[in-house]
């Protein structure tokens, strides 16, 4: 019985420190935050301007190279935010999923190298 709560308690132990993301979630977090930093950006240099003669936002118009359609204006900033929350869900969805694998492997590792010891010490 005391061996078992000891095993119980072991695993309580990993579950806390080793804490599943939930990919879905991280996912759909990581493009929105995304989505509303690059829709802030457009609008903020919108709102601001530019000196008479000087377009507005060049360096920021430049993420059209990488976003076909994006453009420093107010259906650029709609496109923009759409092409960012593609690009953040699917750095959130390949971060959830590595830092889940690696978890994972990690606590096998820790149980098959506890079993290892413990058969080695029999």
């Amino acid at each position: 019985m005391a061996v078992q709560k000891l095993m119980r308690a072991d695993q309580a132990v990993l579950m806390a420190a080793f804490g599943r993301i939930d990919v879905v979630a991280l996912a759909v977090a990581m493009g929105t935050v995304c989505a509303i930093g690059i829709f802030l950006m457009t609008v903020t240099l919108l709102i601001k301007g530019a000196p008479p003669g000087w377009p507005v936002g060049t360096h920021l118009s430049l993420l059209g190279i990488y976003m076909p359609g994006y453009e420093v204006s107010w259906g650029g900033s709609v496109v923009g935010a759409v092409y960012a929350w593609i690009t953040g869900a699917l750095v959130g969805f390949i971060w959830a999923v590595l830092w889940n694998l690696t978890h994972y492997l990690y606590i096998v590792l820790v149980v098959v190298r506890d079993r290892w010891w413990r058969l080695m010490g029999d």
